[in-house]
């Protein structure tokens, strides 16, 4: 028996989103985008893992990756730059 496996959209957990852009706004530029191209290819591979369709993964962690770095321009213009 197979099925169609949703997953919960990581995009809607904002103290995730939150998280890692205050990591990134804490590190240099470049420890900030690894640590973002890290925490983007847990969460692929945990939803392949999973089953979900490959297609769907994608336009998963593209909305993650804008929700975080959106985020991270948020703090960096409200707390007056980034490390």
């Amino acid at each position: 028996m197979s099925g169609l496996i949703l997953p919960f959209p990581r995009v809607r957990d904002r103290d995730f989103v939150r998280r890692h852009a205050l990591i990134m706004a804490c590190s240099s530029r470049h420890a900030g985008e690894r640590h973002l191209c890290t925490q983007l290819d847990v969460q692929r591979r945990t939803m392949l893992r999973r089953g979900v369709d490959p297609a769907v993964v994608e336009e998963h962690i593209g909305a993650l990756e804008y929700a975080i770095r959106a985020e991270f321009g948020r703090h960096v213009i409200t707390r007056g730059g980034a490390a």
